[in-house]
Protein backbone atom coordinates (compact mmCIF):
# COMPACT_ATOMS: atom_id res chain seq x y z
CA UNK A 1 0.00 0.00 0.00
CA UNK A 2 2.82 2.39 0.89
CA UNK A 3 4.67 1.64 -2.96
CA UNK A 4 1.23 2.45 -4.24
CA UNK A 5 0.64 5.68 -1.88
CA UNK A 6 3.96 6.92 -3.13
CA UNK A 7 4.23 5.77 -6.74
CA UNK A 8 0.68 8.18 -7.11
CA UNK A 9 2.34 10.83 -5.69
CA UNK A 10 4.13 11.93 -8.75
CA UNK A 11 0.98 11.75 -10.82
CA UNK A 12 -1.45 13.85 -7.78
CA UNK A 13 1.51 16.38 -7.27
CA UNK A 14 0.78 17.45 -10.85
CA UNK A 15 -2.90 17.59 -10.83
CA UNK A 16 -2.57 19.38 -7.65
CA UNK A 17 -0.04 21.96 -9.04
CA UNK A 18 -2.62 22.59 -11.99
CA UNK A 19 -5.52 22.41 -10.99
CA UNK A 20 -5.46 24.02 -7.02
CA UNK A 21 -2.61 25.59 -7.00
CA UNK A 22 -3.02 27.00 -10.82
CA UNK A 23 0.89 26.98 -11.31
CA UNK A 24 2.31 26.71 -14.92
CA UNK A 25 2.96 23.97 -16.56
CA UNK A 26 6.85 24.51 -16.59
CA UNK A 27 6.78 24.66 -12.88
CA UNK A 28 4.25 21.81 -12.65
CA UNK A 29 7.17 19.71 -14.75
CA UNK A 30 10.11 20.74 -12.35
CA UNK A 31 8.55 20.32 -9.05
CA UNK A 32 6.97 16.81 -10.49
CA UNK A 33 10.53 16.16 -11.80
CA UNK A 34 12.11 16.58 -8.31
CA UNK A 35 9.31 14.59 -6.76
CA UNK A 36 9.61 11.85 -8.53
CA UNK A 37 13.20 11.51 -8.23
CA UNK A 38 12.99 11.67 -4.36
CA UNK A 39 10.67 9.09 -4.92
CA UNK A 40 12.17 6.97 -6.98
CA UNK A 41 15.70 7.17 -5.03
CA UNK A 42 14.20 7.00 -1.62
CA UNK A 43 13.62 3.49 0.39
CA UNK A 44 10.49 3.32 -0.86
CA UNK A 45 11.46 1.65 -4.09
CA UNK A 46 15.18 2.03 -3.64
CA UNK A 47 16.45 3.06 -7.19
CA UNK A 48 20.34 3.93 -7.92
CA UNK A 49 20.75 7.24 -8.18
CA UNK A 50 23.08 5.97 -11.42
CA UNK A 51 20.51 5.12 -13.85
CA UNK A 52 18.79 8.63 -13.39
CA UNK A 53 20.56 9.53 -16.24
CA UNK A 54 19.01 7.13 -18.58
CA UNK A 55 15.69 8.15 -18.32
CA UNK A 56 17.03 11.43 -18.67
CA UNK A 57 18.68 11.38 -22.55
CA UNK A 58 15.73 8.66 -23.09
CA UNK A 59 13.18 12.09 -22.60
CA UNK A 60 16.02 14.63 -24.60
CA UNK A 61 15.81 11.92 -27.46
CA UNK A 62 11.85 11.47 -28.11
CA UNK A 63 12.29 15.46 -27.11
CA UNK A 64 13.87 16.12 -30.39
CA UNK A 65 11.66 14.60 -32.52
CA UNK A 66 8.68 16.96 -31.18
CA UNK A 67 11.01 19.64 -31.81
CA UNK A 68 11.64 19.18 -35.23
CA UNK A 69 8.40 18.66 -35.91
CA UNK A 70 6.50 21.28 -33.91
CA UNK A 71 9.42 24.12 -35.20
CA UNK A 72 8.44 24.17 -38.30
CA UNK A 73 4.84 23.51 -38.22
CA UNK A 74 4.22 26.56 -36.16
CA UNK A 75 6.94 28.52 -38.13
CA UNK A 76 5.04 27.65 -41.90
CA UNK A 77 2.12 29.26 -40.06
CA UNK A 78 3.54 32.62 -39.15
CA UNK A 79 5.55 32.78 -42.63
CA UNK A 80 1.80 32.49 -44.26
CA UNK A 81 0.82 34.83 -41.69
CA UNK A 82 3.20 37.07 -42.53
CA UNK A 83 2.30 36.95 -46.36
CA UNK A 84 -1.18 37.43 -45.88
CA UNK A 85 -2.13 33.98 -47.52
CA UNK A 86 -4.29 33.10 -44.12
CA UNK A 87 -6.15 35.72 -44.54
CA UNK A 88 -7.04 35.57 -48.11
CA UNK A 89 -8.06 31.85 -47.09
CA UNK A 90 -10.23 33.16 -44.66
CA UNK A 91 -11.45 35.83 -46.87
CA UNK A 92 -12.10 33.30 -49.85
CA UNK A 93 -14.05 31.19 -47.42
CA UNK A 94 -16.38 33.98 -45.58
CA UNK A 95 -16.97 35.47 -48.98
CA UNK A 96 -17.96 32.10 -50.57
CA UNK A 97 -21.57 32.19 -49.14
CA UNK A 98 -24.43 33.90 -46.44
CA UNK A 99 -25.73 30.53 -45.68
CA UNK A 100 -24.48 30.94 -42.32
CA UNK A 101 -24.62 27.06 -41.53
CA UNK A 102 -21.89 26.48 -44.48
CA UNK A 103 -20.61 29.75 -43.15
CA UNK A 104 -19.88 27.69 -39.74
CA UNK A 105 -19.01 24.52 -41.04
CA UNK A 106 -16.54 25.64 -43.62
CA UNK A 107 -15.11 27.79 -40.72
CA UNK A 108 -14.93 25.12 -37.53
CA UNK A 109 -14.89 21.92 -39.04
CA UNK A 110 -12.66 23.39 -42.41
CA UNK A 111 -10.43 26.03 -41.95
CA UNK A 112 -9.78 25.83 -38.46
CA UNK A 113 -9.08 22.26 -38.35
CA UNK A 114 -6.42 22.77 -41.39
CA UNK A 115 -4.70 25.45 -39.44
CA UNK A 116 -4.29 23.18 -36.35
CA UNK A 117 -3.19 20.59 -38.16
CA UNK A 118 -0.02 21.85 -39.47
CA UNK A 119 0.22 24.42 -36.19
CA UNK A 120 -1.38 23.41 -32.93
CA UNK A 121 -1.38 25.48 -30.13
CA UNK A 122 -4.74 26.55 -30.64
CA UNK A 123 -3.54 29.35 -32.94
CA UNK A 124 -6.70 28.50 -34.95
CA UNK A 125 -9.01 30.40 -32.22
CA UNK A 126 -6.83 33.74 -33.49
CA UNK A 127 -7.78 33.45 -36.60
CA UNK A 128 -11.65 32.02 -37.09
CA UNK A 129 -13.16 33.77 -33.56
CA UNK A 130 -12.03 37.29 -35.43
CA UNK A 131 -13.90 36.13 -38.53
CA UNK A 132 -16.88 35.03 -36.75
CA UNK A 133 -17.29 37.92 -35.05
CA UNK A 134 -17.16 40.04 -38.10
CA UNK A 135 -19.49 37.96 -40.15
CA UNK A 136 -22.03 38.82 -37.28
CA UNK A 137 -22.25 36.20 -34.85
CA UNK A 138 -21.88 37.75 -31.32
CA UNK A 139 -18.79 37.27 -29.17
CA UNK A 140 -20.23 34.21 -27.15
CA UNK A 141 -21.17 32.67 -29.72
CA UNK A 142 -17.51 32.95 -31.95
CA UNK A 143 -15.84 32.10 -28.40
CA UNK A 144 -17.74 28.54 -28.53
CA UNK A 145 -17.66 27.51 -32.16
CA UNK A 146 -14.14 28.42 -32.34
CA UNK A 147 -13.20 26.14 -29.07
CA UNK A 148 -15.15 23.62 -30.91
CA UNK A 149 -13.49 24.04 -34.16
CA UNK A 150 -10.34 22.59 -32.60
CA UNK A 151 -11.78 19.41 -33.15
CA UNK A 152 -8.55 18.07 -35.25
CA UNK A 153 -6.30 17.87 -32.23
CA UNK A 154 -5.23 14.15 -32.64
CA UNK A 155 -4.02 15.17 -36.18
CA UNK A 156 -2.71 18.58 -35.29
CA UNK A 157 0.49 19.58 -35.75
CA UNK A 158 0.81 16.28 -38.14
CA UNK A 159 0.03 14.08 -35.54
CA UNK A 160 2.32 14.78 -33.07
CA UNK A 161 0.54 13.97 -29.81
CA UNK A 162 -0.57 10.64 -31.54
CA UNK A 163 2.80 9.82 -32.49
CA UNK A 164 4.59 10.28 -29.59
CA UNK A 165 1.54 7.99 -27.86
CA UNK A 166 2.10 5.18 -30.35
CA UNK A 167 6.28 5.87 -28.94
CA UNK A 168 5.53 5.46 -25.26
CA UNK A 169 2.79 3.32 -25.68
CA UNK A 170 4.48 1.07 -28.06
CA UNK A 171 1.78 0.77 -30.26
CA UNK A 172 1.63 0.61 -33.64
CA UNK A 173 1.14 4.47 -35.59
CA UNK A 174 -0.98 3.40 -37.95
CA UNK A 175 -3.17 1.33 -35.80
CA UNK A 176 -3.76 4.19 -33.17
CA UNK A 177 -4.74 6.30 -35.95
CA UNK A 178 -7.49 4.63 -37.84
CA UNK A 179 -8.75 3.07 -34.47
CA UNK A 180 -8.92 7.11 -33.01
CA UNK A 181 -10.42 8.17 -36.41
CA UNK A 182 -13.03 5.53 -35.98
CA UNK A 183 -13.79 7.25 -32.14
CA UNK A 184 -13.65 10.15 -33.60
CA UNK A 185 -16.25 9.81 -36.89
CA UNK A 186 -19.70 9.94 -34.32
CA UNK A 187 -18.10 13.31 -31.76
CA UNK A 188 -17.51 14.96 -35.55
CA UNK A 189 -20.95 14.39 -36.00
CA UNK A 190 -22.06 16.05 -32.68
CA UNK A 191 -19.78 18.44 -32.62
CA UNK A 192 -21.08 19.56 -36.36
CA UNK A 193 -24.60 19.80 -35.17
CA UNK A 194 -23.47 21.81 -32.32
CA UNK A 195 -21.65 24.82 -34.36
CA UNK A 196 -24.53 24.51 -36.48
CA UNK A 197 -27.43 24.80 -33.29
CA UNK A 198 -24.89 28.02 -31.94
CA UNK A 199 -23.70 29.50 -35.03
CA UNK A 200 -27.35 29.62 -36.91
CA UNK A 201 -30.10 28.66 -34.79
CA UNK A 202 -32.51 25.80 -34.46
CA UNK A 203 -34.93 26.34 -37.31
CA UNK A 204 -32.05 26.84 -39.47
CA UNK A 205 -30.42 22.92 -38.16
CA UNK A 206 -33.66 21.58 -38.72
CA UNK A 207 -33.84 22.47 -42.32
CA UNK A 208 -30.21 21.49 -43.18
CA UNK A 209 -30.01 18.83 -40.71
CA UNK A 210 -28.81 16.53 -43.86
CA UNK A 211 -26.20 18.30 -44.60
CA UNK A 212 -24.88 19.64 -41.26
CA UNK A 213 -24.59 15.33 -40.38
CA UNK A 214 -22.98 14.67 -44.01
CA UNK A 215 -20.33 17.34 -43.09
CA UNK A 216 -19.49 16.31 -39.72
CA UNK A 217 -19.49 12.51 -40.94
CA UNK A 218 -17.38 13.82 -44.04
CA UNK A 219 -14.47 15.71 -41.68
CA UNK A 220 -14.63 11.71 -39.49
CA UNK A 221 -14.31 9.04 -42.69
CA UNK A 222 -11.86 11.31 -44.58
CA UNK A 223 -9.76 11.19 -41.29
CA UNK A 224 -9.96 7.80 -41.84
CA UNK A 225 -8.92 7.08 -44.84
CA UNK A 226 -6.12 9.06 -44.67
CA UNK A 227 -5.14 6.72 -41.88
CA UNK A 228 -5.65 4.01 -43.44
CA UNK A 229 -4.49 4.27 -46.90
CA UNK A 230 -2.12 7.26 -46.96
CA UNK A 231 -0.32 8.51 -43.26
CA UNK A 232 -1.31 9.27 -40.00
CA UNK A 233 0.57 12.71 -40.16
CA UNK A 234 -1.39 14.18 -43.54
CA UNK A 235 -5.01 12.70 -42.08
CA UNK A 236 -5.78 16.60 -40.37
CA UNK A 237 -4.66 18.54 -43.31
CA UNK A 238 -6.57 16.07 -46.03
CA UNK A 239 -9.58 15.91 -43.84
CA UNK A 240 -9.87 19.45 -43.78
CA UNK A 241 -9.08 19.80 -46.98
CA UNK A 242 -11.98 17.92 -47.91
CA UNK A 243 -14.53 19.41 -45.72
CA UNK A 244 -13.49 22.79 -47.57
CA UNK A 245 -13.81 21.64 -51.30
CA UNK A 246 -17.25 19.66 -50.81
CA UNK A 247 -18.72 23.04 -48.68
CA UNK A 248 -17.69 24.61 -51.55
CA UNK A 249 -19.08 22.09 -53.71
CA UNK A 250 -22.50 22.41 -52.10
CA UNK A 251 -22.65 26.45 -52.33
CA UNK A 252 -21.97 26.08 -56.34
CA UNK A 253 -24.94 23.80 -56.53
CA UNK A 254 -27.29 25.50 -54.16
CA UNK A 255 -26.30 29.14 -55.93
CA UNK A 256 -25.52 28.48 -59.24
CA UNK A 257 -21.95 29.45 -58.52
CA UNK A 258 -19.96 31.11 -55.63
CA UNK A 259 -17.79 34.24 -55.05
CA UNK A 260 -14.90 32.16 -54.63
CA UNK A 261 -14.88 31.90 -58.09
CA UNK A 262 -16.14 34.91 -59.31
CA UNK A 263 -13.33 36.57 -57.05
CA UNK A 264 -10.10 34.85 -57.88
CA UNK A 265 -9.30 31.17 -57.64
CA UNK A 266 -5.39 31.80 -58.77
CA UNK A 267 -5.30 34.16 -56.05
CA UNK A 268 -6.90 31.23 -53.45
CA UNK A 269 -4.75 28.56 -54.83
CA UNK A 270 -1.30 30.44 -54.30
CA UNK A 271 -2.85 30.94 -50.13
CA UNK A 272 -3.49 27.12 -50.17
CA UNK A 273 -0.56 26.12 -52.27
CA UNK A 274 1.89 25.56 -49.07
CA UNK A 275 -0.47 23.36 -47.71
CA UNK A 276 -0.88 21.48 -51.23
CA UNK A 277 2.70 21.11 -51.55
CA UNK A 278 2.62 19.70 -47.74
CA UNK A 279 0.06 17.09 -48.74
CA UNK A 280 1.90 16.22 -52.27
CA UNK A 281 5.19 15.21 -50.41
CA UNK A 282 3.71 13.58 -47.46
CA UNK A 283 1.53 11.26 -49.68
CA UNK A 284 4.33 10.54 -51.86
CA UNK A 285 6.95 9.68 -49.60
CA UNK A 286 4.06 7.10 -47.28
CA UNK A 287 2.92 5.70 -50.59
CA UNK A 288 5.58 5.41 -53.23
CA UNK A 289 7.34 2.73 -51.52
CA UNK A 290 10.83 3.56 -53.59
CA UNK A 291 10.79 6.51 -52.48
CA UNK A 292 9.54 5.95 -49.00
CA UNK A 293 12.60 3.42 -48.67
CA UNK A 294 15.05 5.87 -49.63
CA UNK A 295 13.61 8.81 -47.60
CA UNK A 296 13.66 6.22 -44.50
CA UNK A 297 16.74 4.17 -45.59
CA UNK A 298 19.39 7.62 -45.36
CA UNK A 299 20.43 9.95 -42.73
CA UNK A 300 19.06 8.17 -39.94
CA UNK A 301 20.00 8.91 -36.65
CA UNK A 302 20.20 5.23 -34.19
CA UNK A 303 20.79 4.98 -31.07
CA UNK A 304 20.13 1.27 -29.89
CA UNK A 305 20.80 1.17 -26.43
CA UNK A 306 17.29 4.04 -25.76
CA UNK A 307 16.02 2.64 -28.50
CA UNK A 308 15.55 5.73 -30.72
CA UNK A 309 15.41 6.31 -34.41
CA UNK A 310 14.80 9.57 -36.43
CA UNK A 311 14.74 9.35 -40.14
CA UNK A 312 15.64 13.12 -41.07
CA UNK A 313 14.22 13.02 -44.35
CA UNK A 314 11.31 10.97 -43.80
CA UNK A 315 10.04 12.73 -40.91
CA UNK A 316 7.42 15.38 -41.19
CA UNK A 317 9.74 17.84 -40.18
CA UNK A 318 11.85 17.61 -43.10
CA UNK A 319 8.74 18.36 -45.41
CA UNK A 320 7.22 21.32 -43.16
CA UNK A 321 11.07 22.53 -43.84
CA UNK A 322 10.99 22.24 -47.11
CA UNK A 323 7.23 23.29 -47.69
CA UNK A 324 8.38 27.13 -45.16
CA UNK A 325 11.13 27.68 -47.98
CA UNK A 326 8.75 26.78 -50.80
CA UNK A 327 6.46 29.81 -48.75
CA UNK A 328 9.60 32.23 -48.46
CA UNK A 329 9.77 32.28 -52.15
CA UNK A 330 6.59 32.14 -53.41
CA UNK A 331 5.71 35.12 -51.37
CA UNK A 332 8.91 36.69 -51.38
CA UNK A 333 9.11 37.52 -47.94
CA UNK A 334 11.76 40.07 -46.77
CA UNK A 335 14.13 39.86 -43.68
CA UNK A 336 12.59 41.50 -41.51
CA UNK A 337 9.15 38.65 -42.22
CA UNK A 338 11.51 36.29 -41.57
CA UNK A 339 12.82 37.26 -38.77
CA UNK A 340 9.68 38.13 -36.59
CA UNK A 341 8.34 34.81 -37.80
CA UNK A 342 11.04 32.84 -36.09
CA UNK A 343 10.76 35.27 -32.84
CA UNK A 344 7.10 34.27 -33.02
CA UNK A 345 8.15 30.22 -33.37
CA UNK A 346 10.55 30.11 -30.50
CA UNK A 347 7.92 32.00 -28.26
CA UNK A 348 5.41 29.45 -28.71
CA UNK A 349 7.36 26.47 -28.84
CA UNK A 350 9.66 27.01 -26.14
CA UNK A 351 7.33 25.95 -23.39
CA UNK A 352 5.57 23.46 -25.00
CA UNK A 353 8.43 21.63 -25.79
CA UNK A 354 10.43 22.16 -21.90
CA UNK A 355 7.22 20.83 -20.45
CA UNK A 356 6.65 18.46 -22.80
CA UNK A 357 10.20 17.38 -22.20
CA UNK A 358 9.28 17.16 -18.04
CA UNK A 359 6.76 15.33 -18.25
CA UNK A 360 8.29 12.66 -20.08
CA UNK A 361 11.06 12.53 -17.88
CA UNK A 362 8.47 11.87 -15.11
CA UNK A 363 7.45 9.06 -17.25
CA UNK A 364 10.64 7.71 -17.56
CA UNK A 365 11.72 7.86 -14.15
CA UNK A 366 8.39 6.34 -13.20
CA UNK A 367 8.49 3.44 -15.41
CA UNK A 368 12.62 2.74 -14.53
CA UNK A 369 11.40 2.99 -10.67
CA UNK A 370 8.44 0.10 -11.42
CA UNK A 371 6.05 2.79 -10.22
CA UNK A 372 4.18 2.43 -13.64
CA UNK A 373 4.40 -1.36 -13.11
CA UNK A 374 2.96 -0.76 -9.41
CA UNK A 375 -0.19 1.49 -10.74
CA UNK A 376 -0.86 -0.43 -13.62
CA UNK A 377 -1.29 -3.49 -11.57
CA UNK A 378 -3.23 -2.10 -8.91
CA UNK A 379 -5.82 -0.59 -11.73
CA UNK A 380 -6.11 -4.06 -12.99
CA UNK A 381 -6.61 -5.99 -9.90
CA UNK A 382 -9.10 -3.25 -8.83
CA UNK A 383 -11.01 -2.85 -11.90
CA UNK A 384 -10.54 -5.41 -14.12
CA UNK A 385 -11.76 -5.48 -17.48
CA UNK A 386 -14.08 -2.92 -16.17
CA UNK A 387 -10.96 -0.47 -16.53
CA UNK A 388 -12.39 0.29 -20.22
CA UNK A 389 -14.34 2.75 -18.75
CA UNK A 390 -12.13 4.34 -16.41
CA UNK A 391 -9.21 4.84 -19.56
CA UNK A 392 -11.23 7.80 -20.75
CA UNK A 393 -11.44 9.61 -17.59
CA UNK A 394 -7.55 9.77 -17.22
CA UNK A 395 -7.53 11.11 -20.95
CA UNK A 396 -10.10 13.26 -20.00
CA UNK A 397 -8.17 14.49 -16.90
CA UNK A 398 -4.68 14.45 -19.15
CA UNK A 399 -6.47 16.67 -21.87
CA UNK A 400 -8.18 18.95 -19.44
CA UNK A 401 -5.39 19.75 -17.10
CA UNK A 402 -2.17 20.31 -19.45
CA UNK A 403 -3.69 21.47 -22.19
CA UNK A 404 -2.13 19.55 -25.07
CA UNK A 405 -2.48 15.99 -25.90
CA UNK A 406 1.40 15.29 -26.31
CA UNK A 407 1.95 16.27 -22.54
CA UNK A 408 -1.06 14.31 -21.41
CA UNK A 409 -0.16 10.87 -23.34
CA UNK A 410 3.07 11.45 -22.19
CA UNK A 411 1.63 10.94 -19.02
CA UNK A 412 -0.46 8.62 -19.11
CA UNK A 413 -0.11 6.20 -22.02
CA UNK A 414 2.16 4.17 -20.83
CA UNK A 415 -0.07 3.66 -17.56
CA UNK A 416 -2.89 2.87 -19.35
CA UNK A 417 -1.15 0.15 -21.76
CA UNK A 418 0.30 -1.73 -19.49
CA UNK A 419 -2.98 -1.71 -17.19
CA UNK A 420 -4.69 -2.93 -20.47
CA UNK A 421 -2.25 -5.81 -21.39
CA UNK A 422 -2.48 -7.15 -17.48
CA UNK A 423 -6.24 -6.75 -17.30
CA UNK A 424 -6.55 -8.86 -20.78
CA UNK A 425 -8.14 -5.69 -22.89
CA UNK A 426 -6.44 -4.78 -26.53
CA UNK A 427 -3.80 -1.78 -25.55
CA UNK A 428 -4.80 -0.52 -29.05
CA UNK A 429 -8.33 -0.35 -28.00
CA UNK A 430 -7.46 1.97 -24.69
CA UNK A 431 -4.88 3.75 -26.38
CA UNK A 432 -7.04 5.01 -28.55
CA UNK A 433 -9.49 5.88 -25.82
CA UNK A 434 -6.60 7.92 -24.12
CA UNK A 435 -5.68 9.72 -27.44
CA UNK A 436 -9.20 10.56 -28.31
CA UNK A 437 -10.48 11.85 -24.91
CA UNK A 438 -7.38 13.48 -24.12
CA UNK A 439 -7.06 15.40 -27.17
CA UNK A 440 -10.90 16.47 -27.29
CA UNK A 441 -10.47 17.32 -23.68
CA UNK A 442 -7.90 20.31 -24.82
CA UNK A 443 -10.79 22.16 -25.71
CA UNK A 444 -12.09 22.68 -22.21
CA UNK A 445 -8.92 23.90 -21.17
CA UNK A 446 -9.11 26.94 -18.83
CA UNK A 447 -5.85 28.36 -20.28
CA UNK A 448 -7.92 27.59 -24.41
CA UNK A 449 -10.59 29.34 -22.64
CA UNK A 450 -8.90 32.37 -21.53
CA UNK A 451 -7.30 32.41 -25.23
CA UNK A 452 -11.11 32.99 -26.41
CA UNK A 453 -12.11 34.61 -24.32
CA UNK A 454 -9.41 37.38 -25.07
CA UNK A 455 -9.70 37.11 -28.33
CA UNK A 456 -13.32 37.99 -28.43
CA UNK A 457 -13.17 40.40 -25.79
CA UNK A 458 -15.28 38.50 -22.68
CA UNK A 459 -12.51 38.00 -20.46
CA UNK A 460 -15.61 38.83 -17.71
CA UNK A 461 -17.54 35.69 -19.21
CA UNK A 462 -14.90 33.71 -19.00
CA UNK A 463 -16.70 31.46 -16.21
CA UNK A 464 -19.41 31.00 -18.24
CA UNK A 465 -17.48 30.22 -21.50
CA UNK A 466 -15.84 27.28 -19.58
CA UNK A 467 -19.30 26.36 -18.25
CA UNK A 468 -20.78 26.05 -21.70
CA UNK A 469 -17.24 24.13 -23.04
CA UNK A 470 -17.37 21.96 -19.91
CA UNK A 471 -21.07 20.60 -21.10
CA UNK A 472 -19.64 19.90 -24.62
CA UNK A 473 -17.05 18.00 -22.97
CA UNK A 474 -19.28 15.86 -20.74
CA UNK A 475 -21.17 14.94 -24.61
CA UNK A 476 -18.31 14.26 -26.34
CA UNK A 477 -16.63 11.78 -22.94
CA UNK A 478 -20.24 10.30 -23.03
CA UNK A 479 -20.32 9.72 -26.59
CA UNK A 480 -16.79 8.07 -25.92
CA UNK A 481 -18.58 5.70 -23.39
CA UNK A 482 -21.16 4.82 -25.49
CA UNK A 483 -18.49 3.39 -27.89
CA UNK A 484 -17.01 1.67 -25.61
CA UNK A 485 -19.67 -0.01 -23.98
CA UNK A 486 -20.83 -1.62 -27.32
CA UNK A 487 -17.15 -2.57 -27.95
CA UNK A 488 -17.42 -4.42 -24.62
CA UNK A 489 -20.87 -5.98 -24.98
CA UNK A 490 -19.69 -7.25 -28.66
CA UNK A 491 -16.26 -8.88 -27.73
Amino acid sequence: MLKIIFALLPLLSILFMIFVLKKSSILTGITACIITTVIAISPVFNTSIKILPEPITKSFLTTSIIVYILFFGILLFHLMEKAGAIDGIASSITTATNDKIYQVLILALGLSPLIEAVSGFGLAVIVIAPILIALGYSPIQSSVIALISLCIIPWGTLALGTIIGATLGDIPLQELGMGSALMSIPIYVYFAVLVAYIGAGKEALKESIFQVLFIGFLLGFSVWICNRFASVELAGIFGSLTVIVVIFLLIKLKSKGSNLTQESPISFLKNVSPYLLLILLLFTSRIIHPIKNFLSGIFNISIEKYNFQLALLYSPGFFLMLVCLFTLFLFRLNRSAIIDSIKLTINKCYPVILTTFLYIVVSEIMSEAKMIEILSSTAAQSFGQFFIFIAPLIGATGGFLTGSNTASNTMFIRLQTETAVQVGISPVLIACAQNVSSSFMTMVNPSRVALSCSVCKISTLENDIQNKLAFVGIGTLTIIFIELAIIYSLF
